[in-house]
């Protein structure tokens, strides 16, 4: 997501992944609202974006400390693969500014329908 990327690109990313993670949040809200209570709903998708998020963390920094052990086996194995380490940290940035973005969303939804 930074590699060779300016300042003002980076965060135009940034601000894309967690607006969309926010429209997410706030769609998985409203679609547990026809099966559970609101405060329910909301949990569960505070919940689910929590996940999300550290889902994406903890991959993005396994894919930092591993990544270069990860390509030079993939050389050795002479594999196909186009799996790289700057892919790996753009794929679970997404993840992580996502499901950052989802708990954002749900607890704005929360605080609509439950209130404060």
């Amino acid at each position: 997501m930074t590699d060779g990327a300016g300042p003002a690109e980076v965060v135009r990313s940034v601000a894309r992944w967690v607006g969309v993670g926010v429209a997410v949040g706030v769609a998985a809200s409203a679609g547990l609202l026809a099966v559970t209570s609101p405060r329910g709903a909301t949990d569960t998708a505070f919940a689910l974006g929590a996940l999300v998020f550290g889902f994406g963390v903890t991959a993005w920094s396994g894919a930092i400390g591993l990544g270069e052990s990860v390509e030079r086996m993939q050389e050795y194995r002479d594999g196909e693969s186009e799996w790289t380490q700057a892919g790996a940290r753009r794929a679970f940035a997404v993840l992580t500014w996502t499901g950052f973005g989802w708990v954002i969303g749900s607890v704005a939804a929360s605080i609509v329908a439950v209130g404060v």
